[in-house]
């Protein structure tokens, strides 16, 4: 009888472990496409029967998961530099497009350069100084609409930032209440599921660092800052540096979290945030450094009124703002005084007091300045400095505050556009009526006037209280020559001398856009002593200065990077590079999810062809489980009708 009752008892114990294992496979099937679910398996061990009995059959089934902890680390890790690489090209693909799909600036600036050269060929011509201000009204529309765009992706970078931050604290939320199940569930396989899930899903925002415990829960480290460990989740929040910077914190003593652009979408968030920042502060520099190079040729030309020119463009001053742990009494304010030289990048700059003096450094390329000179100056601007400053006080520089969107039109008229030359030169000596009387008995002539801050050796340089009135060149010699008014012909106020390869007239400009430059004029020829040059303030129809301010486009110097269009091709082609690379490598780095992903599938993910035979395999067991049974029932009943 005890041999029936085994062997029905061992026939049920397989016909159980197999009801197991259906149930297993039809779970898998069930979750073959669930994030983070492994397949499962059942383990079937033999029950050893008592001393010198046959086996009992087979111990209660444990259902296990197919699990790799390196390749899910690969996939998180690919999953964080896929997150990352998508965020970046998309970003730096709209801060690239909003220079060319708004007005295109290039485009812009180039033609309003190409009308004002027009312009000098016809400086008299109405409709065309029009266009010259339509060019311009042009310009500041494109460098606003260029600018709002990139600031709208910055605002979606910023808010992308706070709205994953607040994602992955439920994530964090949610592997806590995990770890606390685990805690009382060790190795649940539903749980790990969960796990593995939420770990994927954090993985996208940010880098994870999972370390797994006995019972299966884990301590979770970013950028070597713990995330999670078994006191519960540290939240994580966005808080600026001491620069003023974003950056991501953890805790209540809000430790700063390290996180580089390729971090998953936190990090690529924070890059975009400052990439935004740098391609604002690129284009502010570049719309100062054009209307003020404008502004300042305006300056060293005549209007068609004959005045001096005045500043075509209205541009926001340089800001100085004080570092909030500041303790000296010390007040700054920045002017341009060479837009040349400030730097195409924009800044801003980071100013300090050593006790001694003062020290810059640019925020964006990390380059030091000399701060020097009276007043103080650097880097093309000047500053004025009142009170005392302490010994480690600072103050952030930027020479283009929201110039971009700041920049304005201050010509209400087409006359005030400076096309004239402050001076023309003739043979002969003005005349009490306006005319000239030419009595010169030797030749001299002019040749193109120049702008320069270097005066030629040699040339009889005018001070600046001269500029704008009649001007006579005495030739006291074939050699020499003096300069005076035509008010007072017979007082020099300046002199040269005429060399084998010319002579020149050197008028400094007064205080204003174009201090600290002359007005240049070469002269040669072969003159008589008592022979006359005549230098008169340039009419309505020179279209020097015009020339000069269309030249300003190709000159070389105009920047630091060289030209100004090869500033604004910099700019172009260096946010189009920067999109580019970002857009291949989401590219590559999408094949790197994936391949991850198919090596974690292939560890531990369902094959559904493999549990279609482990069904087939599990059904028949069953059915030769339940078979055993029926047999030993038929037997118990037979051994019942004998007796």
């Amino acid at each position: 009888m005890s041999g029936i009752a085994n062997a029905m008892s061992t026939a049920l114990s397989g016909l159980e472990l197999f009801q197991t294992g259906i149930a297993t496979v039809s779970n898998n099937l069930a979750n073959i496409t669930t994030n983070g679910y492994s397949a499962e398996t059942v383990n079937a061990q033999t029950q050893a029967g008592a001393t010198g009995q046959p086996g009992a059959g087979v111990q209660p089934a444990q259902v296990t998961r197919a699990a790799s902890g390196f390749a899910a680390s690969q996939l998180r890790n690919a999953n964080a530099a896929g997150a990352a690489a998508s965020s970046q090209a998309t970003a730096l693909t709209a801060f690239s497009t909003a220079l060319t799909n708004n007005g295109n600036i290039q485009t812009a600036v180039n033609q309003f350069f190409q009308d004002i050269s027009t312009l000098a060929s016809n400086p008299t011509s109405t409709a065309q100084r029009q266009t010259v201000l339509s060019d311009a009204q042009t310009i500041i529309g494109s460098f606003q609409s260029a600018a709002s765009s990139i600031g709208g992706t910055l605002s979606g970078a910023q808010e992308t930032l706070s709205t994953n931050v607040t994602s992955a604290n439920t994530l964090l939320g949610q592997l806590a209440t995990i770890n606390a199940g685990l805690a009382q569930s060790p190795n649940s396989p539903s749980l790990l599921d969960q796990q593995q899930a939420a770990l994927n899903s954090l993985s996208q925002y940010l880098p994870v660092n999972a370390i797994p415990q006995g019972n299966g829960s884990v301590i979770i480290a970013s950028g070597g800052t713990v995330l999670l460990d078994q006191s519960g989740a540290q939240a994580l929040a966005v808080a600026t540096n001491s620069s003023g910077a974003l950056r991501v914190v953890a805790g209540n003593d809000k430790t700063p979290v390290t996180l580089t652009e390729a971090d998953g979408s936190l990090g690529a968030a924070l890059g975009n945030i400052t990439a935004g920042n740098q391609a604002t502060q690129s284009l502010a520099m570049l719309a100062t450094i054009f209307a003020t190079q404008v502004n300042t040729g305006q300056a060293q030309g005549l209007d068609q009124n004959g005045a001096t020119g005045q500043p075509l463009f209205s541009v926001p001053a340089p800001s100085a703002t004080p570092g909030p742990g500041n303790t000296g009494s010390a007040v700054i304010t920045a002017s341009i005084a060479n837009p040349a030289a400030l730097p195409a990048d924009g800044g801003p700059f980071t100013l300090t007091y050593n006790g001694t003096g003062w020290n810059a450094a640019d925020q964006a390329t990390g380059q030091s300045y000399s701060v020097t000179g009276t007043p103080p100056s650097f880097a093309g601007l000047a500053l004025n400095v009142s009170g005392a400053p302490a010994n480690g006080d600072s103050f952030v520089i930027n020479p283009a505050p929201s110039a971009a969107t700041g920049l304005a039109i201050t010509a209400t008229s087409t006359t005030q556009i400076a096309a004239a030359d402050p001076y023309v030169a003739t043979a002969g000596v003005l005349q009490a009526d306006g005319s000239l009387q030419n009595t010169n008995a030797g030749s001299i002539s002019a040749g193109a006037d120049t702008v320069t801050t270097t005066p030629a050796s040699g040339a009889a340089v005018v001070p600046a209280s001269y500029y704008g009135q009649n001007l006579q060149i005495n030739f006291t010699s074939a050699t020499s020559y003096t300069v005076s008014t035509t008010a007072s012909p017979g007082t020099p106020i300046a002199s040269g001398t005429l060399g084998s390869n010319g002579g020149n007239i050197a008028i400094a400009y007064p205080a204003g856009a174009a201090s600290g430059q002359y007005w240049q004029l070469p002269i040669s020829g072969s003159p008589s002593a008592g022979d006359t040059l005549n230098l008169s303030p340039g009419g309505s129809s020179s279209g020097s200065n015009a020339q000069r301010l269309a030249s300003l486009w190709t000159a070389p110097a105009t920047t630091t990077a060289g030209t100004l269009e090869q500033s604004f091709v910099g700019l172009s082609t260096g946010l189009g590079a920067n999109a580019a690379a970002a857009q291949q490598l989401a590219t590559a780095t999408a094949a790197q999810v994936s391949t991850a992903t198919s090596n974690l599938s292939t560890v531990a993910g369902v094959n559904s062809d493999q549990q279609a035979i482990t069904l087939t395999n599990y059904e028949q067991a069953y059915q030769a489980a339940a078979q055993a049974i029926s047999t030993a029932h038929t037997m118990f009943e037979s051994l019942l009708t004998a007796i």
